[in-house]
């Protein structure tokens, strides 16, 4: 009997694995019973255990770790198996399409992802959800349709508030003026500042640039969560031009990044988030003597 031949051996067995009469050996087939706890019952009684519960958890996992593309290719394939099945998982449609909308999104193509909420059931919960309307929303503002979007904007902001809106697009860019947060707000500058560090903290204190630094700060965060360290060291690098006090979450970000074989554009990236960090803290002691004076 050559190797090709042998059977599998104890050790190279999938668990729930049945050996047939010739020797061969018999995996547990899709339509085994399945218990309550997502294990899977076989014939003889041998259980093995679903690390994903479903393709749609799956889905929502790639996405939280800032895998769209991946999230994008399972949701396609488990729609096309919902549609097979006719009117029987109606609901489960509807949130594998929102999970699809919001996969499109992520990745920078709205017109798509708003085609994708578009064919959810007008009835549907998923067509409520903040997630959703902000996906049309941003849809309609690409398509041209600024009035429309910013009422849907301002409908979203005024249900889930600004923070939990601002949370809900991660720093993804947008082409709508949405409210930033009054934890990104930056303080009043107090009058008289006579130190050049004080002098530069007011100049970089503008809403929008703020706003934007924190976007770019986001999108490096996923970047390197992708290791894609060179998409996220451009992003860091313009988001600490935009506003240098973002420096310090800098540092937390590319730190763990580097080591000994690090390039020398990657070393120079971070002494310039050191230098930034300490001019922010000497800025940070002005602003407050001044403000107790």
């Amino acid at each position: 009997m050559t190797a090709r031949e042998e059977p599998a051996s104890a050790e190279t067995r999938s668990p729930g694995a049945q050996e047939s009469e010739d020797g061969s050996t018999r995996q547990p087939q899709p339509g085994a019973q399945r218990v309550s706890d997502g294990k899977t019952e076989t014939e003889d009684g041998v259980y093995y255990l679903d690390l994903v519960a479903d393709e749609l958890s799956l889905a929502r996992g790639q996405i939280a770790s800032g895998l769209s593309a991946l999230a994008e290719a399972v949701l396609v394939r488990r729609i096309a198996q919902l549609r097979a099945q006719g009117d029987v998982a109606l609901d489960e449609l509807d949130a594998a399409r929102a999970l699809l909308a919001e996969a499109l999104w992520r990745q920078g193509r709205p017109i798509a992802a708003g085609a994708a909420a578009g064919r959810i059931r007008s009835g549907s919960l998923e067509r409520r959800r903040p997630v959703v309307m902000l996906i049309e929303a941003e849809a309609l503002a690409a398509t041209g349709q600024l009035d429309a979007a910013t009422r849907l904007m301002e409908r979203i902001v005024e249900e889930v508030g600004v923070d939990d809106a601002w949370r809900l697009r991660s720093g993804v860019a947008s082409r709508l003026p949405w409210p930033t947060p009054a934890s990104l707000r930056p303080r009043r500058p107090v009058e008289q500042q006579t130190s050049a560090g004080a002098d530069a903290m007011a100049a970089g204190a503008d809403p929008a640039r703020t706003a934007a630094a924190h976007a770019r700060l986001e999108a490096a965060r996923q970047a390197y969560v992708a290791n894609d360290a060179e998409r996220g060291d451009r992003e860091l690098m313009v988001a600490l031009r935009l506003d240098a006090r973002i420096a310090p979450e800098g540092i937390a970000l590319l730190e763990p990044t580097l080591d000994d074989h690090s390039a020398t554009g990657r070393l120079l990236l971070y002494g310039d988030l050191l230098r930034a960090a300490g001019r922010a803290v000497e800025a940070s002691a002005v602003y407050d003597r001044a403000a107790r004076a």
